[in-house]
């Protein structure tokens, strides 16, 4: 395995930038004013990367700057590599504001048709060399992903208070009763739950979302009705799938009614003022600065929704 030559290890950027300068220009003051330094520093500095490589670089006297051969080569070598270094700072610097760089997003599958067509587009608008991953995730799975680090932020329905995790309300809705198309109720004689209280019911299961679970069973005990639960689904599409063969009915936030309105039907929920939420959740002691941008459209979201 080959060894690195002493004299090629000791050259460094700024030799080279100023060398450079005098290899465009093949003039030291001309040089020195453009990188607004005294043309003697610079002569010194590229008097020293000769020294260290122990070659001529540039033939000069009172006069006349010419390139050696050995100069011509260093330029043309060099010259890449610090537009590319200099591409490397740039990057670093825009990825140390958050400016540039990734996000990993995890979303429950009702946000695509709420909250991610409100941030993303403002996101890329703002800031557009941020990438951004989407991952649709059930609530409980987002939480333990946001807390592992392969999440930086979540949103999910009702999650539960976390010492480790931030979190902001970001949509709110009303829940409406799900039923089958043929069904006799209408919104006209949808006086009460208990209307519906001899029914199987559809509902997400306790261990996806606790509290989103003990919300939909809340406004069931509020009329007081105990809900027979036939099936349970983390997602909301498959539980309108399930009403829409006739398996039983359901709860769920009015986002469903724009999608399939066609296929099910949808009733809003008299006496109740339990909403539906989405709030968006992230560690509080995180590192990813591009995250701060996000989180500062959200806030602004929030803020105007209230």
């Amino acid at each position: 395995m080959g060894t690195i030559d002493n004299k090629t290890a000791s050259m460094d950027i700024r030799q080279l930038t100023y060398f450079q300068a005098v290899a465009a220009e093949l003039h030291f003051n001309k040089a020195a004013q453009k990188l607004n330094i005294a043309q003697p520093a610079l002569s010194r500095q590229v008097k020293s990367l000769e020294e260290e490589l122990g070659v001529l670089l540039l033939d000069r006297d009172q006069r006349n700057v010419a390139l050696t051969p050995a100069g011509a080569y260093l330029r043309d070598a060099t010259g890449p590599l610090l537009e590319q270094l200099s591409a490397i700072a740039h990057k670093v610097r825009q990825v140390a504001d958050g400016l540039e760089g990734e996000i990993r997003i995890g979303y429950t599958g009702s946000c695509v048709n709420t909250v991610l067509p409100l941030l993303l587009p403002v996101l890329n608008q703002r800031f557009p060399l941020i990438q951004t991953y989407l991952s649709e995730m059930t609530s409980a799975t987002q939480l333990e992903a946001i807390k592992a680090r392969h999440l930086d932020i979540g949103i999910l329905r009702n999650p539960p208070a976390h010492p480790l995790l931030a979190s902001l309300p970001v949509w709110k809705e009303p829940f409406y009763l799900v039923l089958p198309l043929g069904h006799p109720l209408t919104k006209a004689r949808f006086k009460s739950l208990t209307q519906v209280s001899t029914e199987k019911f559809i509902l997400p299961p306790k261990h996806d979302g606790e509290l989103y679970h003990e919300h939909i069973l809340g406004i069931c005990e509020e009329a007081g009705v105990h809900p027979l639960i036939a099936h349970e689904s983390t997602h909301g599409h498959t539980i309108v799938k399930l009403v829409q063969t006739g398996l039983g009915i359901s709860i769920l936030p009015q986002t469903f009614q724009k999608l399939y309105a066609h296929s099910v039907k949808f009733l809003p929920i008299p006496h109740t003022e339990r909403q539906a939420e989405l709030t968006a959740v992230w560690l509080r002691e995180h590192h990813n600065t591009t995250l701060e941008r996000l989180l500062s459209i959200v806030r602004e979201h929030a803020s105007n929704e209230h």
